[in-house]
């Protein structure tokens, strides 16, 4: 993997005056448990993530007898690692319930599968070969004392495979945001919670501090486009991925921060949202061992 960047905006804030927000988990569980039934219907970019991380830990040519999956959500990535692994036993655990319920109705006929109602970051139930996750890490509050627990989760030679979201994510509307509370000095601006993500720079560091070897990272930004950006902030509700601290948007901030991004963000076809997406993979020191 090689580090790849690009971007439509700097935003105003860097890695070192954004500190990791508290994560209230009560909420995150309840926000994406909520939506679980919706969310294959809007995480087009989310299934992108899981596909290209399945495809780069298919042409690294290891095979993987214990696997577990952090975050599974709705079980997309768990399918795909079913079929690219079948001779691994499978451990996919999430926070919300009503997600794993998804997932176990989406693979009811697949075997090789163990599901579990935990918090990731937490709690990691095991020993294996390949630690995954695809569209979770953002959230993690504490990022280093997790990569942490995965080294140690993992047998000599285990793999650490990841895709995640950068704070680019959603820079236009952190800007639309921003040029409102302008207007309205009185006025509230909006936490966008992808500020806070840790960054490219930042995950690599949090695995060599954990002791992996090998770091690879890729990373891209990708400007979609939806219809407006009422369809833009459904698709955002629609998968749960909203703030974990909300709060009241008055209708005259909401007015002229969607009039700024309208103005500033329009491409044919609708507005540009962006997301910064990264793979990183590490390796633990050792040789592997027979199971």
């Amino acid at each position: 993997m090689t580090p790849l960047r690009t971007s439509v905006w700097a935003p105003q804030w860097c890695r070192h005056e954004m500190p990791p927000a508290k994560v209230d988990k009560i909420r995150l569980q309840h926000n994406f448990g909520r939506q679980a039934a919706r969310y294959d219907q809007f995480a087009v970019v989310q299934r992108r993530l899981a596909e290209i991380l399945v495809e780069s830990l298919l042409n690294s040519g290891q095979s993987f007898d214990r696997i577990l999956e952090i975050g599974c959500g709705t079980g997309y990535l768990t399918g795909l690692l079913r079929r690219a692994f079948p001779q691994a036993r499978l451990t996919a655990l999430d926070l919300a319930p009503a997600a794993v319920q998804a997932a176990q109705a989406r693979l009811a006929d697949t075997g090789g599968i163990d599901w579990l109602i935990a918090d990731g970051e937490q709690e990691v139930p095991g020993c294996f070969d390949l630690l995954t996750s695809s569209s979770v890490f953002q959230w993690f509050s504490q990022p280093a004392q997790a990569c942490q627990r995965y080294f140690q989760a993992l047998r000599p030679g285990g793999v650490l495979a990841f895709a995640t979201l950068g704070p680019l994510t959603f820079q236009e509307l952190a800007q639309s945001f921003v040029q409102a509370g302008k207007l309205w000095p009185e006025l509230p601006v909006p936490d966008i919670p992808a500020r806070h993500f840790a960054d490219g720079q930042d995950w690599q560091e949090f695995m060599v501090q954990a002791g992996f070897q090998d770091i690879g990272r890729r990373q891209e930004v990708w400007p979609e486009v939806y219809a407006d950006l009422w369809a833009f902030l459904r698709a955002v509700r629609g998968m749960g991925a909203t703030s974990t601290r909300p709060q009241f948007l008055p209708r005259r901030l909401l007015a002229a921060m969607a009039a700024y991004y309208h103005d500033n963000f329009s491409r044919p076809g609708g507005i540009q949202v962006t997301y910064e997406v990264m793979w990183l993979q590490g390796r633990k020191p050792g040789d592997r061992e027979p199971s």
